[in-house]
């Protein structure tokens, strides 16, 4: 690359530097383990306990709001489905009890006619090998993969952390037009060979013809979420306006290849682009990974 980074902090350091108490722990992954192996398997039971975050209630209401004058309610303790000033009031109690809650301005009186609690399949082989998890067949594997799973989670929400103040703190040349047009262009490529067909090429549209068959910017997002190499053209208007708006994006890509590439090894000439970038940022999660798992060697 013609953008070339003169100095930056030494990531071990930063890294030291962060907050990782919110790494996960056992009860993370019990928790976990259990919500995922039991989803859509879960029953309720009435019970004489008093309702807690998690169980079902069922509610008489009376107030002059049309929605809080009902003979019954069921609802989800927690859930924030309902009225939070109600919601409030039901951790602790019991059916056959009542209170009062302030809502919009109007006196709501409620009774708990009914608690019911959560009741929980028993957690067996069989439910880890409906998850049809290549090479995890028992619960005990299950747990392993479930921990690993919330360690990645969590490792990326660090390195995405460390990455920015990498970026930040270095010093490095301000990106050269250049690599920022090479970068754009090694995302526009393929693209264009994705559009172009029929003997047409998308670099020949008129701003007219481009904005006919591309701009959709109501879509966008619907794009993200399941194309998101062409979710970039559905707010674009021609070639230019899609190279324009990729700028600062190619921009951070070369400031974070060039960091991830000297943090990691990689030399002082790095690559710059997503698929680069990509590889760089899940080779420092998997490093991150293990010093949460307290591989010291890693610091060496």
């Amino acid at each position: 690359m013609y953008t070339k980074l003169h100095s930056m902090p030494d990531w071990q350091e930063l890294l030291r530097g962060l907050e990782l108490s919110a790494a996960p722990t056992d009860a993370d992954t019990d928790a976990a383990v259990l919500r995922e192996l039991s989803r859509g398997r879960v029953s309720f039971a009435e019970t004489d306990a008093p309702a807690a975050a998690g169980c079902r209630v069922t509610l008489r209401t009376s107030s002059a709001l049309p929605k809080f004058n009902r003979e019954k309610t069921v609802l989800t303790v927690g859930s924030g489905l309902f009225s939070p000033e109600i919601e409030a009031l039901l951790p602790g109690m019991r059916a056959g009890e009542s209170a009062s809650a302030a809502v919009k301005g109007e006196n709501v009186d409620f009774t708990v006619t009914r608690v019911e609690r959560r009741v929980y399949p028993e957690l067996t082989d069989e439910l880890v090998r409906a998850q049809n998890i290549e090479g995890v067949e028992t619960l005990a594997g299950y747990r392993e993969y479930m921990a690993d799973k919330l360690h990645r989670e969590y490792a990326a929400s660090v390195a995405d952390a460390l990455i920015e103040r990498l970026a930040a703190a270095a010093d490095m040349d301000t990106p050269d037009e250049r690599d920022i047009r090479a970068v754009t262009d090694r995302e526009y490529e393929p693209l264009r060979e994705r559009f172009s067909h029929g003997g047409e090429d998308i670099d020949k549209l008129s701003e007219e013809q481009w904005t006919e068959n591309f701009y959709r910017p109501e879509l966008k997002a619907y794009y993200e979420s399941i194309y998101p190499d062409i979710a970039p053209f559905m707010d674009t208007k021609s070639k230019a306006d899609y190279y324009e708006k990729r700028r600062p994006e190619a921009i951070r890509t070369i400031r974070e290849c060039l960091v991830l590439g000297a943090a990691l090894g990689r030399g002082e000439d790095p690559t710059a682009d997503r698929d680069a970038l990509k590889t760089l940022r899940g080779e420092l999660i998997s490093r991150i990974c293990k010093i949460l798992q307290g591989d010291v060697t890693i610091w060496q």
